[in-house]
Protein backbone atom coordinates (compact mmCIF):
# COMPACT_ATOMS: atom_id res chain seq x y z
CA UNK A 1 0.00 0.00 0.00
CA UNK A 2 2.90 2.53 0.79
CA UNK A 3 4.84 1.43 -2.08
CA UNK A 4 1.64 2.37 -4.55
CA UNK A 5 1.09 5.70 -3.06
CA UNK A 6 4.56 6.45 -3.45
CA UNK A 7 4.08 5.65 -7.11
CA UNK A 8 0.94 8.05 -7.31
CA UNK A 9 2.94 10.78 -5.22
CA UNK A 10 5.78 10.19 -7.99
CA UNK A 11 3.42 10.39 -10.61
CA UNK A 12 1.77 13.22 -9.66
CA UNK A 13 5.23 14.75 -9.01
CA UNK A 14 6.52 14.20 -12.66
CA UNK A 15 3.53 15.26 -14.22
CA UNK A 16 3.88 18.52 -12.87
CA UNK A 17 7.40 18.99 -13.58
CA UNK A 18 6.85 17.98 -16.71
CA UNK A 19 3.82 20.71 -17.94
CA UNK A 20 5.78 23.16 -15.50
CA UNK A 21 8.51 22.79 -18.14
CA UNK A 22 6.49 23.06 -20.81
CA UNK A 23 5.03 26.49 -19.54
CA UNK A 24 8.28 27.82 -18.61
CA UNK A 25 9.71 26.65 -22.45
CA UNK A 26 6.44 28.39 -24.03
CA UNK A 27 7.33 31.48 -21.93
CA UNK A 28 10.63 31.57 -23.22
CA UNK A 29 9.87 31.44 -26.56
CA UNK A 30 7.66 34.34 -26.21
CA UNK A 31 10.13 36.14 -24.45
CA UNK A 32 12.73 35.34 -27.38
CA UNK A 33 10.24 36.33 -29.97
CA UNK A 34 9.83 39.67 -28.25
CA UNK A 35 13.15 40.65 -27.80
CA UNK A 36 13.68 39.69 -31.83
CA UNK A 37 10.67 41.46 -32.50
CA UNK A 38 12.18 44.80 -30.81
CA UNK A 39 15.77 44.29 -32.41
CA UNK A 40 13.87 44.22 -35.78
CA UNK A 41 11.73 47.14 -35.39
CA UNK A 42 15.14 49.38 -36.24
CA UNK A 43 12.64 53.11 -36.18
CA UNK A 44 10.46 51.97 -33.39
CA UNK A 45 7.50 52.17 -35.25
CA UNK A 46 5.66 49.08 -34.00
CA UNK A 47 5.75 47.02 -36.94
CA UNK A 48 8.43 45.48 -39.20
CA UNK A 49 9.07 45.29 -43.01
CA UNK A 50 10.98 42.73 -44.45
CA UNK A 51 13.63 45.34 -45.30
CA UNK A 52 14.38 45.61 -41.49
CA UNK A 53 14.22 41.59 -41.65
CA UNK A 54 16.21 41.22 -43.92
CA UNK A 55 19.07 43.51 -42.94
CA UNK A 56 19.59 41.50 -39.55
CA UNK A 57 19.29 38.08 -41.50
CA UNK A 58 22.98 37.38 -40.61
CA UNK A 59 22.67 38.23 -37.16
CA UNK A 60 22.87 35.14 -34.36
CA UNK A 61 19.50 36.27 -32.99
CA UNK A 62 17.64 35.82 -36.44
CA UNK A 63 19.30 33.08 -37.28
CA UNK A 64 18.57 31.24 -33.97
CA UNK A 65 15.12 32.37 -34.10
CA UNK A 66 14.69 31.06 -37.40
CA UNK A 67 16.28 27.61 -36.13
CA UNK A 68 14.03 27.12 -33.56
CA UNK A 69 10.55 27.18 -35.12
CA UNK A 70 12.17 24.86 -37.92
CA UNK A 71 12.22 27.61 -40.58
CA UNK A 72 15.13 27.92 -43.19
CA UNK A 73 16.88 31.74 -42.92
CA UNK A 74 16.37 31.57 -46.84
CA UNK A 75 12.39 31.27 -46.24
CA UNK A 76 12.46 34.49 -44.82
CA UNK A 77 10.22 36.32 -47.65
CA UNK A 78 7.65 33.31 -47.50
CA UNK A 79 7.67 33.29 -43.62
CA UNK A 80 7.15 37.39 -44.12
CA UNK A 81 4.49 37.43 -46.39
CA UNK A 82 3.03 34.43 -44.25
CA UNK A 83 2.71 36.35 -40.98
CA UNK A 84 1.53 39.75 -42.99
CA UNK A 85 -2.07 38.59 -42.48
CA UNK A 86 -3.92 41.65 -43.72
CA UNK A 87 -1.18 42.00 -46.76
CA UNK A 88 -0.14 45.93 -45.80
CA UNK A 89 3.67 44.83 -46.26
CA UNK A 90 4.67 45.42 -42.36
CA UNK A 91 4.01 42.54 -39.83
CA UNK A 92 2.57 44.19 -36.31
CA UNK A 93 3.60 42.41 -33.21
CA UNK A 94 0.23 40.27 -32.51
CA UNK A 95 1.08 39.13 -35.91
CA UNK A 96 4.58 38.12 -35.76
CA UNK A 97 4.21 36.95 -31.79
CA UNK A 98 1.03 34.69 -32.95
CA UNK A 99 2.21 33.50 -35.94
CA UNK A 100 5.87 32.36 -35.17
CA UNK A 101 4.00 30.65 -31.98
CA UNK A 102 1.68 28.72 -34.61
CA UNK A 103 4.55 27.65 -36.62
CA UNK A 104 6.15 25.83 -33.80
CA UNK A 105 4.73 22.23 -33.45
CA UNK A 106 2.16 20.47 -35.76
CA UNK A 107 -0.20 21.79 -37.67
CA UNK A 108 -3.55 22.15 -35.82
CA UNK A 109 -7.43 21.86 -37.10
CA UNK A 110 -7.94 25.58 -37.21
CA UNK A 111 -4.58 25.78 -39.06
CA UNK A 112 -6.14 23.54 -41.87
CA UNK A 113 -8.73 25.55 -42.08
CA UNK A 114 -7.32 28.79 -41.98
CA UNK A 115 -5.38 27.03 -45.44
CA UNK A 116 -8.53 25.63 -46.95
CA UNK A 117 -10.17 29.30 -46.54
CA UNK A 118 -7.18 31.17 -48.09
CA UNK A 119 -7.38 28.50 -50.87
CA UNK A 120 -11.03 29.28 -51.58
CA UNK A 121 -9.77 33.01 -51.93
CA UNK A 122 -6.80 32.11 -54.16
CA UNK A 123 -8.89 30.13 -56.43
CA UNK A 124 -11.83 32.55 -56.27
CA UNK A 125 -9.15 35.24 -57.60
CA UNK A 126 -7.28 33.03 -60.18
CA UNK A 127 -10.44 31.47 -61.76
CA UNK A 128 -13.58 33.38 -61.01
CA UNK A 129 -15.66 30.17 -62.57
CA UNK A 130 -14.16 27.28 -60.56
CA UNK A 131 -16.43 24.81 -58.55
CA UNK A 132 -15.95 25.62 -54.88
CA UNK A 133 -13.14 23.37 -53.44
CA UNK A 134 -15.72 21.46 -51.19
CA UNK A 135 -17.10 20.88 -54.48
CA UNK A 136 -14.20 20.08 -56.14
CA UNK A 137 -13.00 17.53 -53.48
CA UNK A 138 -16.47 15.97 -53.81
CA UNK A 139 -15.42 14.38 -57.29
CA UNK A 140 -12.17 13.63 -56.63
CA UNK A 141 -10.87 9.83 -56.48
CA UNK A 142 -11.43 8.13 -53.45
CA UNK A 143 -8.15 6.90 -52.15
CA UNK A 144 -7.10 3.48 -51.44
Amino acid sequence: VILAVMNVVTATFVQQSIERAAQMKEAQKVTQATRLFQALDVDHSGVITFQEIECHLESAAVREFFRTIDVDVSEARLLFDMLDANNSGTIQFTEFLSGCMRLQGPAKAIDMVLVMRELREAIAVVAPGAPPVAQADARAPAMP
